[in-house]
């Protein structure tokens, strides 16, 4: 079982001349992956897929549900993105599997080619 860290700072009560206050959302996701083979191409690539699927419910999904979107959602957008490239690279590199590992460094997101885009 891999867990998935997503954590995420967002800039909370943007109000021009306040001090801005900032929140720290932390959430955990658990990935199965016991029955996959990590030594074949397509057991390492579903194992991305879901790693994908996991980070973004770890950061909240969407940078749209980030209290921070409505006034700077241009910040929640970048945090939400960091967020989740923070938690898939630390997924990938606890897997320990050399195959995962190079398919994620070389060709980036699985989810959107298992969606066929």
């Amino acid at each position: 079982m891999l867990k998935i860290v997503g954590t995420a700072l967002v800039a909370a009560g943007l109000i021009a001349g306040a001090a801005q206050a900032e929140e720290v959302i932390r959430k955990d996701v658990q990935v199965a992956y016991h029955d996959l083979d990590l030594a074949s191409e397509t057991g390492a690539k579903t194992l991305l897929v879901r790693i994908e699927k996991a980070a973004n419910e770890a950061c909240g999904n969407s940078p749209y549900f980030y209290s921070s979107y409505s006034v700077a959602p241009a910040l929640a957008s970048k945090q939400f993105a960091a967020c989740r490239a923070n938690a898939i690279n630390s997924a990938v590199k606890s897997v320990k599997a050399p195959l995962v590992q190079n398919l994620y460094a070389t060709n980036g997101s699985y989810t959107r080619m298992a969606a066929g885009l």
